[in-house]
């Protein structure tokens, strides 16, 4: 805990703390600008925050640059550190005269002081605990809606991770997330490998055929291997058994051929016959009929050959399909006799084997790497969407696990603080945004309270080790309630530094109780430091 915070800038010089209760006291006139919240800015300096040099501008034109010296206790050893307003970012760590023996950086500061504290939540710095829960004016935490952020501009999903995190449910989510993040790498460079044709894309339908040739290519190298010894001594074997497949395709063709030159040849004759008959040829008909009509015979004949001339055109263009159709068969026939012909010469050649074999195991591979990459990127699909429907299911357990808690607590506080008839302020996660609200508020004044008791729940409830409280967050509280209230702080061991003035309002036993606890009082004429610049110069 911290114990102690020297400056020679301090007009007592240094200011003892002490667990559970620490209080700045102001005077019963309420009086400004003496000191209190920046000795709460201050406190929260020790503790690695960094709001003392941003919003106390007028520290360093009045002072001049200065050092604060921090003392703190863990398990009765005491460590000593000093950081100034010259390089805020660097914290030197000292010996028992305060001297200073190394130097670190802000975050290894802050990362020593979690671990002092014994904070061992993962994946959760010191600053991002306790960092919030250092309500002081000047701050930028102070907005009575939004009591998860630190700053305005951050994101509402980081403000609730991190409440997660310092109620320690967030190792399962961030384990799901790392997951789910390596698989959609994976998906993603799949993608890239296709998009660049370094991994073929395939479908369903070229998978199924690559089973099928699989399997087939499977069985011809599973014959090879188990006939290798038949084969070494007789080559024969296996090319009579490939030329015998090549035979078969080439009778197949063969009959093929043979049908279409036969269809070829009457199509050919049809078109040579000429069946014409011309007026000439019917004198003799009508030397022995003369009472035939030849011109009406004629007519007769020329609608004939219109029709035969229509389907020597569809016998023509029958027999340009035909020829075409040989012309394939021809060229299917020549490969298989070029095959047939490879395989025979290799009888004498042991290479040949070795080749097929080759291009069998070559192929096998091919189909084999398509489908490992189709079968792949079907995996990984579903482990995506399984991931993240799981991811999804846990955050919104984890998130109303932790919702309940906070407001639970926030209630327990209210009902022994408030009475029985005060509504608790209300707190509701999503997972990317969060709302909160404080019921019967008629105002910013009476809202604060909302921000006591929503960090007093967390408080409570979590390793928390610290809480810093401004007196404006109590004005317009019942002077009743703000009584319970501080028995509640002086109830925890954890260290609370608070900041009250007029505290003779809240009771003779309350304001006793403060007084016991009070680290520091600061009136008009006893201000923090050793110089007071409300005063203006009066001119010469």
């Amino acid at each position: 805990m911290l114990v102690e915070i020297r400056s020679n800038k301090f007009r007592t010089g240094s200011v003892s703390f002490g667990p559970g209760l620490n209080v700045i006291l102001g005077d019963e006139n309420a009086t400004n600008s003496i000191g209190k919240s920046t000795l709460l800015m201050i406190i929260d300096f020790a503790l690695g925050g960094d709001s003392l040099i941003e919003h106390n501008r007028d520290l360093v034109p009045e002072l001049g640059e200065h050092d604060y010296y921090f003392v703190f206790q863990f398990e009765g050893e005491s460590y000593r550190f000093r950081r100034g307003t010259a390089e805020p970012n660097l914290t030197y760590y000292c010996n028992e005269q305060f001297e200073p023996e190394r130097f670190m950086s802000l975050d290894e500061y802050t990362a020593l002081l979690k671990r002092l504290y014994g904070i061992d939540i993962p994946h959760l710095t010191f600053r991002s605990l306790v960092g919030l829960y250092a309500r002081v004016w000047g701050k930028k935490n102070l907005n009575v809606a939004r009591p998860l952020h630190v700053v305005p501009e951050q994101k509402s999903r980081d403000c609730v991770d991190t409440l997660l995190k310092v109620f320690e449910r967030y190792e399962t989510i961030h384990a799901l997330t790392e997951a789910l993040t390596a698989a959609e790498a994976k998906e993603k460079a799949l993608r890239a490998a296709q998009k660049q044709s370094i991994v073929k894309s395939i479908g369903k339908r070229q998978h199924a055929t690559n089973q099928e040739r699989i399997a087939v290519l499977e069985s011809d190298l599973a014959d090879i291997r188990d006939n290798l010894a038949k084969y070494a001594t007789s080559l024969s074997a296996v090319i009579n058994k490939e030329v015998l497949a090549l035979k078969r395709d080439r009778d197949q063709l063969l009959e093929s051929r043979l049908t279409i030159e036969s269809r070829l040849q009457r199509v050919r004759r049809n078109l040579a016959e000429n069946r014409s008959i011309r007026k000439g040829s019917f004198a003799e008909l009508v030397h022995y009929f003369p009472v035939i009509d030849a011109d009406r015979l004629e007519r007769v004949e020329e609608f004939h050959n219109d029709v035969a001339r229509l389907l020597r055109e569809e016998l023509a263009q029958s027999a340009k399909q035909l020829e075409q159709q040989l012309a394939q068969i021809d060229s299917a026939m020549r490969e298989v006799d070029a095959g047939m012909a490879l395989t025979l010469s290799s009888v004498d050649d042991p290479g040949g084997l070795v080749d097929r074999v080759v291009g069998l195991s070559r192929e096998l591979i091919v189909a084999q790497q398509e489908n490992d990459h189709f079968e792949s990127q079907n995996m990984i699909r579903a482990e995506v969407s399984n991931l993240s429907d799981t991811l999804d299911e846990e955050k919104e357990k984890i998130l109303a696990v932790v919702q309940a808690a906070v407001n639970d607590a926030m209630a327990r506080i209210v009902r022994s603080s408030f009475g029985d008839d005060r509504k608790s302020p209300h707190l509701t996660l999503r997972e990317s945004n969060y709302s909160f609200e404080v019921n019967d508020d008629t105002g910013t004044g009476v809202a604060y309270v909302g921000l006591v008791l929503f960090d007093l729940a967390v408080f409570l409830s979590t390793k928390l080790p610290v809480v810093v409280h401004d007196t404006l967050l109590f004005k317009n509280i019942e002077n009743h309630s703000v009584a319970h209230l501080v028995n509640i702080y002086q109830s925890v061991q954890k260290q609370s530094f608070v900041a009250l003035d007029e505290i003779y309002k809240y009771g003779e036993v309350t304001a006793e109780l403060l007084r016991s606890k009070s680290v520091i009082q600061l009136d008009d004429n006893n201000v923090l430091y050793i110089k007071d610049w409300r005063k203006k110069k009066q001119p010469a």
